[in-house]
C-alpha cells in the first residue's frame, strides 16, 4: 500500500475509527493532516496516548494553525488525542488506571503505549480497547511514516525530557530540549517509538511535564520541538532552533535517587534543571516542630543535573505535597552529561519549565 496522499496540498481535520467495539466502546481518533504542495517525507506526530498527558495536544494545535501547506514538502499526520476516552475520564488508561499504583489482579494490558505490535504469544492478554486503537493507527499511518514523534508528559516534579535511540542521535538533538537521553528498544519493546524504530523509522518520545494541566512554557517546548523535527526531516524549510547548551545522557547513565530518613517539610533553594556543584545542598527536610533541618542532602559531585524534586506520586489519591515521610523519594540527580554547545557556545544553566 502506498503512503496516504492528498492531491493539491492543504489542511484537513477528520477522524479515524476503530474497526469495532472493544471493552464496550468503538472510538474515533481526531486526525489533523497537512499535505504539502511538493512531494516529500511523511511525519506522524502522536499525543495523549495517556489521558493525563495534555501539553502535547496543545503544542500540535499551535503547529497545525501555524504551518502553511505551500511551505510543506510531503505529509504531516497529527493525532493529538490518541486516547480520547481516557482523556475525558481524566485518567491515564481506559478502562482502568488503578493497576499502575495498586494491585487489581487484572493482567490485561491497559497502557496504550505498551500495546503496539506485540508478539503473537502476548496477543491473548492484549485484545482490548488500546490494542484496537494502536492497530488501526499502525495500519493506516504509522507503518508508512518516515519519522515518528510521540508526545507524553512526566510527573509535575520532573523536567521535560526527550528520549531517542542512538542510531537517531541527530533527530534527538534536533528536537531541541536543553536536556535529552538515549534509550534502548529492549526496555519497552511494545512502545510506539520502539516498534517504529524496529521497523527502521526514526523515532523519539518526549515527556512534556506536567500532567493534568496545560503549562504554556512546556507547550512552547513542544511547539518548537515539533517544528524542529519537521525541519530536520526536510518537511519544513530551515534549521532547527536549538538552545545554546544541551545536556545529553547516555544509555544507562548514572542517577542518584534521594530518599529522606526523616519526616517533615521538603524545601530546596535549587531549581529543576540546575547543574550543581559538589557539596551544594540539594534539599533539606525541616522538622514540623522546630523547623530545623532533620535531613540534608549535599550534591555528591560537580555537574549533576537536578531532574526531580519531591518524588513522583502516581494515582489520583497520591497528591503532590511538601510533607514527606521516612523512606520517601524526594529528589533525583542525573550524572555524566555530555555537554553540547550550539550557536554561541556559551554555557549557561537551562531554565526549567
Amino acid at each position: 500500500m502506498d503512503k496516504p496522499r492528498r492531491a493539491g496540498g492543504g489542511k484537513s481535520r477528520s477522524f479515524l475509527e476503530t474497526a469495532g467495539f472493544a471493552q464496550g466502546v468503538r472510538t474515533r481518533i481526531p486526525v489533523f493532516s497537512i499535505q504539502g504542495t511538493a512531494a516529500g517525507p511523511m511525519a506522524v506526530i502522536l499525543a495523549a496516548q495517556h489521558g493525563r498527558e495534555l501539553n502535547g495536544a496543545v503544542s500540535i494545535a499551535r503547529v497545525f494553525e501555524r504551518l502553511d501547506p505551500a511551505k510543506v514538502r510531503g505529509t504531516i499526520i497529527f493525532l493529538p488525542v490518541m486516547n480520547p476516552i481516557a482523556v475525558r475520564a481524566r485518567q491515564m488508561d481506559f478502562p482502568l488506571e488503578t493497576h499502575r499504583y495498586r494491585s487489581t489482579g487484572i493482567t490485561q494490558n491497559m497502557n496504550m503505549n505498551r500495546a503496539w505490535r506485540q508478539a503473537p504469544r502476548d496477543a491473548s492478554a492484549d485484545q482490548g480497547y488500546v490494542k484496537a486503537v494502536t492497530e488501526v493507527v499502525w495500519k493506516t499511518y504509522l507503518r508508512h511514516a518516515d519519522v515518528l514523534l510521540d508526545l507524553h508528559a512526566w510527573s509535575g516534579n520532573s523536567l521535560s525530557l526527550a528520549q531517542g535511540y542512538p542510531k537517531d542521535k541527530a533527530l534527538l538533538r534536533a528536537f531541541g530540549l536543553p536536556w535529552h537521553a538515549f534509550m534502548t528498544r529492549s526496555d519497552y519493546p511494545a512502545m510506539a517509538s520502539a516498534v517504529a524504530a524496529a521497523a527502521g523509522i526514526p523515532a523519539l518520545i518526549c515527556e512534556l511535564t506536567p500532567q493534568n494541566v496545560i503549562c504554556n512554557e512546556t507547550v512552547g517546548y513542544g511547539e518548537r520541538g515539533i517544528l524542529n523535527v519537521l525541519k530536520h526531516a526536510g518537511i519544513v524549510e530551515g534549521s532547527p532552533d536549538l538552545p545554546d547548551v544541551q545536556y545529553e545522557f547516555a544509555v544507562g547513565h548514572a542517577e542518584t535517587v534521594i530518599r529522606t530518613d526523616a519526616e517533615g517539610l521538603l524545601v530546596s533553594d535549587c531549581r529543576l534543571g540546575q547543574v550543581l556543584a559538589r557539596g551544594q545542598v540539594v534539599l533539606r527536610v525541616l522538622s514540623l516542630e522546630t523547623l530545623k533541618p532533620l535531613f540534608t542532602f549535599p550534591c555528591p559531585e560537580d555537574g549533576a543535573l537536578l531532574f526531580n524534586l519531591g518524588g513522583t506520586p502516581c494515582g489520583e489519591d497520591a497528591l503532590v505535597s511538601a510533607v514527606v515521610y521516612p523512606g520517601q523519594m524526594v529528589g533525583l540527580l542525573k550524572h555524566g552529561a555530555r555537554i553540547l554547545r550550539n550557536k554561541t557556545g556559551r554555557q549557561s544553566a537551562p531554565r526549567s519549565p
